[in-house]
């Protein structure tokens, strides 16, 4: 979508003052982007259009994000079978593909056709293409997944540049290249790593939105939101969490009146676009089905016995889901859903414990050797590898902490990225604990990570560059 002048409701000034404003909360007026201590930081659109070296660099970094993803699923997850969600993401595209609709995939392996909305459809639809092509295997579906993967980490470097400058973009695609937390899933089949790449796009349209604060760009943020919902419903919270304070901060936007009206046009985009996803579902099913069915299951799996005492504290377990057979999703949804309320009505007094046992889970702050092997049996994540997610996941989390201090610092907003890792303890505080489920975050930890590390970069650099020219000048003769 063309961006649009900047309207009559804007404070006139220079482009670049879209930058300024504090990380979190509304900026008292624009102010000029203070240099960052290495002269490189503050973001913007005035920072002007990438050299080609940098563009090879980046291309040079996908390379190797590319050998890292397809090497993990050729070494360790090159598979001929599949089971849970993995199966219904392959199997439901090919369906998908061979004219069937969305069904649901188990059933209609038994022979019985009914509607399937398990999931929203943006991965499904995704792997739906490749199958188009003749791209249907459990294979070819895993690399092309790994190329939605090496998306994101191009994604990663635009976006960091965009927030810290050109060094800053590079080291966040590096690291998004090599985090065992966004490469784990890339072979997984199931739609975390749409989730990843949708979750960079929705942070680089907002902080575009910041730059300029025009109808067509809150749109486009909005949209994006849309996009991510498809992927993973519980994306459609940013539009809360993020779309409304960049509205409410935005410092060039003078007024109440068009501040509300951008948030409008951003709540539009995002219903506009999961609208027909949504509208089929009410069609389809006997109860009231939205963006999918899954949310009673889920929640019935994570509010037991075995989910409220225990070593499976704050997880899942599939021995407290009914058995629905093959019969209509969106009643299983409501059934399951009444009896979730009721278990956690009955036992109130464990609801902490459990909650901090989800969080806990998620961030690896608890439960980590128990996660791990969940992670093994849940997801085929190999042990070693967990490990190592679970370490770097640490090394990121402190960065990203120091990324966010150095982004106040420097009068350039944060909530783009805190909000998604918001938008993740909401959802495993409602459902269950996971580290799959900390994937929508792992971006925006990225690049704050990235921000931390340009500016060590950048310390480092410039006392050397200071001592350099002393160091080298000869006495003069007398």
């Amino acid at each position: 979508m063309p961006d649009l002048a900047v309207s009559d409701d804007t404070v006139p000034g220079d482009e670049a003052a879209g930058d300024a404003g504090p990380a979190s909360g509304p900026p008292a007026a624009p102010a000029p982007q203070p240099e960052a201590a290495d002269g490189d930081g503050g973001g913007g659109e005035s920072r002007g259009r990438p050299s080609r070296t940098w563009w090879l660099v980046l291309l040079g970094i996908c390379v190797v994000a590319l050998g890292v993803r397809v090497g993990y699923t050729l070494g360790w997850q090159h598979v001929e079978t599949i089971g849970g969600d993995a199966y219904y993401y392959h199997r439901g595209a090919n369906l998908l593909a061979d004219g069937k609709g969305f069904v649901h995939p188990y059933a209609y392996d038994k022979g019985v056709t009914i509607p399937g909305a398990d999931h929203p459809p943006g991965y499904l639809v995704v792997l739906a293409a490749a199958s188009l092509v003749g791209l249907d295997t459990i294979l070819t579906h895993q690399i092309v997944t790994c190329l939605l993967g090496v998306a994101t980490v191009a994604l990663l470097g635009v976006t960091g540049r965009r927030i810290a400058g050109d060094r800053a973009g590079l080291i966040a695609a590096g690291v998004g290249a090599i985090y065992p937390c966004i490469w784990l899933n890339d072979a997984a089949l199931m739609s975390e790593t749409l989730a990843l790449l949708c979750g960079v796009v929705v942070i680089l349209t907002a902080y575009r939105a910041w730059d300029r604060p025009s109808p067509a760009r809150f749109a486009v943020a909005g949209a994006a939101i849309g996009l991510a919902t498809l992927a993973r419903a519980e994306a459609l919270m940013l539009v809360a969490l993020l779309a409304l304070p960049l509205a409410l901060w935005a410092p060039r936007l003078a007024g109440w009146r068009p501040r509300l009206g951008r948030l409008g046009l951003a709540g539009a985009a995002t219903a506009l676009v999961i609208a027909p996803w949504v509208l089929y579902n009410l069609a389809r099913f006997e109860e009231p089905a939205t963006l999918s069915t899954q949310a009673g299951p889920t929640l019935e799996a994570a509010n037991c016995d075995q989910t409220y005492f225990g070593p499976a504290l704050g997880s899942w377990s599939v021995q407290c889901a009914t058995q629905w057979g093959d019969r209509d999703r969106s009643v299983l949804d409501r059934v399951s859903r009444q009896k979730a309320l009721d278990y956690v009505d009955a036992h109130r007094d464990r609801v902490p414990a459990v909650l901090v046992a989800r969080f806990t889970r998620t961030f690896a702050l608890g439960h980590v050797d128990d996660q791990v092997n969940a992670d093994y049996f849940a997801d085929a994540r190999p042990i070693d590898a967990s490990r190592a997610g679970v370490w770097s996941f640490y090394a990121v989390a402190v960065a990203a902490v120091a990324g966010t201090v150095i982004l106040r610092r420097r009068r350039v907003p944060s909530f783009p990225l805190t909000s998604a890792v918001l938008n993740v303890a909401i959802t495993v505080l409602l459902f269950y604990g996971s580290t799959r489920f900390r994937a929508p975050a792992e971006p925006a930890l990225v690049l704050l990570a990235a921000v931390a590390l340009d500016a060590l970069v950048g310390r480092v650099r410039r006392p050397a560059a200071e001592v350099a020219p002393a160091a080298v000048a000869e006495p003069t003769p007398a």
